[in-house]
């Protein structure tokens, strides 16, 4: 199910700018941004997992650290004319990683400047950096409104002490606190902070503190996340060495009343793991695939004129040597891809629309529901839930979505 595996039957693509046919129409694009560094490899993170922490904690001076960065402006520099001269506009900028504001002022000001050379980042409806509590300052933070930042997503994941030890966080929870309350004081109206319930020792109680915590801040989006025990994880080692079973009934219950108490505070979900207002727009592209998105750096894919397009994530030095070039190049509408697309969209309360799936990837959603893997996929979806499936498209018409994908994606053996 990883976006990672579909390496396996492709090859590097040909170097140089990307092959786009020219249009004149207005097509909104999704501009992504991908810093692979971090000031922690936190315990529970899948991302982390390929990355040497030599790569992930280089200092702002150490050579492969300036040399990414080059290569990221020299990707996008090398893509932006293709991209434009096929009609695509910015219409939400992300910048998310790895941790993105760990970058420097001045390395933030060089990878913002190279953007805004080649794409109007002046009318974007949206423009969020990731960040973590411990990497932001209110200097760090006015900045970023200054340079157009309208919204801040801080991987809080905790308010406990313990927990934030245990899980290898490299924040405190004051951190955590003075972050959205800095953010806030430096022009932020748009703010979303994640958390993560469901780990096998975690109470109810200590859900329900952390989530009463975090309403008591600025935030208007939350972003709640069931503990995934992913192969290759600190965590997920010490949890097979204790014998400690992971009990989907207990992560149930966890977003449950995680979920509960956001909808009674006015924070209502929207998809799965999300919860509050305004919706964020960058999300919406890859769980509805809304709009087409641009992937920069190593760890970014892409979705471009019915093409994927990646390059994996822990191979820094590939990167910075072939920035140009993409190592995965698939058409977006193979089986091993919409078995991914369909099961993200079914997360959000209007599931998938067929036409905008097949604009998007070049196969019509009834196609790629024949292909055996959805199709079972979806036959387990049945006996949890109920589909809705009709000439608009395919949605969740029970409430409970995390429930039933939950159920599904434990069924199907997705999940550990």
């Amino acid at each position: 199910m990883t976006t990672e595996a579909t390496t396996a039957v492709t090859t590097r693509a040909n170097a140089g700018a990307l092959s786009l046919p020219a249009r004149g129409t207005d097509r909104p694009l999704l501009l992504y941004v991908n810093i692979p560094f971090c000031n922690s490899k936190c315990h529970f993170c899948d991302w982390v997992v390929d990355v040497p922490v030599s790569d992930l904690r280089l200092a702002p001076a150490a050579p492969r650290r300036v040399d990414y960065l080059a290569a990221l402006c020299t990707q996008i520099r090398t893509h932006a004319p293709a991209l434009r001269a096929a009609g695509y506009r910015g219409e939400v900028m992300y910048w998310g990683g790895g941790t993105a504001t760990v970058l420097t002022a001045a390395e933030i000001e060089q990878v913002h400047a190279c953007l805004a050379a080649e794409f109007d980042l002046t009318a974007l409806a949206e423009a969020t950096i990731e960040g973590s509590p411990e990497s932001v300052d209110p200097a760090k933070l006015r900045l970023l409104r200054d340079l157009g930042f309208d919204r801040v997503s801080l991987g809080v994941q905790s308010f406990d002490e313990t927990r934030l030890r245990r899980i290898g966080r490299a924040h405190s929870a004051g951190q955590a606190v003075r972050s959205v309350e800095d953010a806030h004081a430096a022009g932020f109206d748009n703010i979303n902070i994640d958390l993560i319930v469901g780990f096998p020792d975690q109470s109810l109680a200590e859900v329900e503190q952390t989530v009463r915590r975090a309403l008591d801040l600025p935030v208007n989006h939350f972003s709640v996340y069931s503990y995934r025990a992913t192969e290759g994880t600190v965590m997920r080692r010490q949890i097979e060495r204790s014998g400690t079973a992971i009990e989907l009934e207990h992560q149930l219950q966890s977003y449950r009343l995680a979920g509960e108490m956001l909808a009674a505070a006015g924070h209502p979900e929207y998809a799965v793991s999300y919860f509050g207002a305004p919706r964020c727009l960058a999300d919406e592209a890859y769980y509805r695939l809304s709009m087409d998105w641009i992937g920069f750096g190593t760890g970014a894919n892409s979705l471009i004129n019915q093409r994927y397009l990646l390059n994996g994530r822990g191979r820094m030095r590939d990167f910075t040597s072939r920035p140009g070039e993409f190592e995965v190049d698939l058409p977006a509408g193979v089986p091993s891809l919409t078995v991914q697309w369909l099961p993200r969209a079914l997360g959000t309360a209007e599931g998938i629309d067929a036409a905008t799936f097949q604009r998007r990837t070049g196969t019509s959603l009834r196609a790629a529901c024949e292909e055996p893997e959805l199709n079972a996929f979806l036959t387990r979806v049945n006996e949890f839930g109920r589909l809705v499936v009709d000439r608009d498209g395919i949605r969740l018409a029970d409430e409970n979505r995390s429930d039933v994908l939950s159920r599904t994606f434990a069924a199907m053996g997705w999940v550990s």
